[in-house]
């Protein structure tokens, strides 16, 4: 065997699917970073993306890239000329719908990947065939109702937005999510004569792995923001846009003084129109590499939301447990 398997713990369908000759060459160097039962599981992962901007673009372009057994987008907002400076799916305007316009060119990606479009949302009978849910620049609203849908058939949801400068995401792999991640290096503190005493020797076995177990929450559960001791700016920012208040200054203000975070900057407020590709392509490939670790189940996820500063450059982690969502 030309290349390293990891076997789950827990085995699963996706593991059931055969990697092709035409797949293991394709994707040999993937393969060889997180072994052939990853592959496998992703090979037989079913993707929806809703909306394909330029956040969403670098969503399905990664995923499709992975190696994932389809990928169906809906976008039915109309191509124009201006769609062209922020979004390398779309070349010119075409006229045309965006998931239509962004499919043949995410197709020449990875013709081993199954890539298509639709022009209805998900229902009750249609979400059943998807393993995961990704909605982008999506609304409060439509992020509770989805991820509702997703909890009741068993689908994996995220969420993702960039507003200017600012970042956010949040997933719900259900409430016990099982995945295996390898285990703790352990140091040794066995140095030679040649080397300072001060430095320790790790034995490192990339074989080794053990289950874990991550419990999630549903978006409309989610704590209010005045149970944190210390959030990013990001993170109110982000709650004030998506529960739609008058002044969002005064909002990051007034949350400052009840949970003692920092004072967020007012050139972070200014900047939260449009859609700054660089930020984007981070959020977005965050996002993305979410969906590889839930799929494959290998590696720790993000429990349960991220948010990206970009004045600062930094990625927070923030695990809001059950708890209901406050204004």
């Amino acid at each position: 065997q030309h290349y390293k398997s990891i076997t789950f713990i827990e085995r699963t369908l996706f593991t059931m699917v055969e990697i092709t000759d035409d797949e293991a060459a394709l994707y040999d160097r993937q393969i060889r970073l997180w072994g052939v039962d990853a592959q496998r599981s992703l090979r037989a992962a079913n993707v929806f993306v809703k909306r394909c901007g330029p956040l969403g673009a670098e969503v399905c372009k990664n995923i499709v890239l992975s190696g994932v057994n389809s990928l169906t987008i809906l976008d039915t907002r109309i191509v124009e000329e201006k769609h062209s400076a922020t979004n390398f799916l779309i070349r010119t305007n075409t006229g045309k719908s965006f998931a239509e316009t962004c499919v043949p060119n995410l197709q020449i990606l990875n013709p081993l990947v199954k890539v298509d479009y639709v022009t209805e949302d998900l229902t009750e009978d249609t979400i059943k065939q998807y393993s995961v849910v990704c909605i982008t620049d999506g609304s409060k609203t439509e992020y509770e109702e989805t991820n509702k849908l997703c909890r009741i058939h068993g689908a994996m949801f995220l969420a993702t937005n960039t507003w200017g400068m600012t970042g956010f995401m949040f997933q719900d792999c259900g409430e016990k999510y099982k995945y295996i991640a390898e285990k703790p290096k352990i140091a040794r503190g066995k140095a030679s004569e040649k080397q300072d005493t001060k430095r320790r020797k790790v034995e490192e076995d990339n074989s080794e792995y053990e289950e874990r177990v991550a419990h999630f929450t549903q978006y409309s559960n989610v704590a209010p923001l005045s149970s944190l001791k210390f959030s990013s700016p990001a993170v109110l920012i982000t709650h004030g846009i998506l529960n739609e208040v008058a002044d969002l200054g005064e909002h990051c203000k007034t949350m400052c003084q009840k949970i003692g975070g920092k004072e967020v900057p007012e050139e972070l407020i200014r900047n939260v129109s449009g859609e700054l590709v660089p930020i984007c392509a981070i959020v977005g490939g965050i996002v993305s590499q979410e969906i590889i670790k839930i799929v494959s189940k290998k590696d720790d996820p993000i429990v349960n939301s991220l948010y990206f500063d970009g004045l600062s450059g930094a990625g927070i982690i923030e695990n809001f447990r059950c708890c209901e969502f406050k204004k």
